[in-house]
């Protein structure tokens, strides 16, 4: 993993794909939420190279707001690698994940920041306590969300593991390069295999404001392909587990014979 710089406090890593519409008000909501938080913070925007021209927006934001651009040309196309590629190159320890679509209120930044204290890994919840979903959402996307969650919940202790708005202290992360995400689902992919302290914050979660979602029938049949891969690995590191704690006990035990007989 990449070291941190130390000239920001927190970093916040933005994976987009044709989102060039609107980076522009995520950045400058993104401001106005850390403003009174007197952190140096940064916004680095990853693009699946989009060829949207993205370029501009970002390069007139950087006149005046601390925001950058990665470009990831010639790769297949993949949110979570384009936030991995964030996170092992932001300047920050402390690194937020958020979407480009202006469905995650950065309002909720400052909170998730505080709550990271304590724990490794902190998720913006649309189904803990006080959370909100868009009404405007519709049905079809509130079922997939709800069944994908029911689906994924058995892995780990999280109200919202597919949420893809979390805070995270990096140096908590294992090697990002053993990571192994399939589609778009990063925070559930960190959470199993990082087996990271969770910590929770409800937020209020806003239908897209302009663009689609990306979220189509080739996404959701990766998403069952990454589950059945965690729960297989899971499975496997259970056996293994198994296999160690008894070969401890066996072992234990003729300890104890070796010397009764002695």
């Amino acid at each position: 993993m990449v070291g941190a710089s130390g000239r920001f406090d927190v970093s916040v890593v933005v994976p987009t794909l044709r989102e060039a519409q609107n980076i522009a008000a995520l950045a400058g909501q993104v401001a106005q939420a850390m403003a009174p938080t007197g952190l140096r913070w940064e916004m680095v925007v990853v693009d699946d190279d989009s060829g949207d021209g993205i370029e501009a927006p970002v390069a007139a934001l950087a006149e005046t707001l601390p925001v950058r651009l990665l470009v990831r040309a010639g790769q297949r196309r993949s949110l979570s690698l384009s936030v991995i590629m964030g996170i092992e190159r932001c300047g920050a320890d402390r690194v937020v994940v958020m979407d480009a679509d202006l469905s995650h209120p950065p309002s909720s930044i400052p909170a998730m920041l505080a709550a990271l204290d304590g724990v490794d890994m902190v998720v913006g919840s649309r189904y803990a306590a006080g959370g909100e979903i868009d009404v405007d959402w519709g049905w079809h996307r509130r079922a997939v969300s709800r069944i994908g969650t029911l689906l994924a919940r058995p892995l780990v202790a999280c109200t919202d593991p597919l949420s893809g708005f979390f805070a995270l202290d990096r140096r908590a992360v294992p090697d990002l390069a053993g990571l192994k995400p399939i589609g778009y689902k990063i925070g559930l992919e960190l959470m199993v295999r990082g087996r990271l302290r969770l910590g929770e914050v409800p937020i209020a979660f806003r239908d897209r404001e302009s663009g689609r979602s990306k979220f189509n029938l080739t996404e959701q049949l990766r998403f069952i392909r990454h589950l059945v891969r965690l729960y297989r690995d899971a499975l496997i590191r259970h056996l293994v587990r198994l296999c160690r704690d008894a070969l401890i006990r066996r072992a234990g035990r003729g300890g104890g014979r070796d010397r009764r007989l002695r």
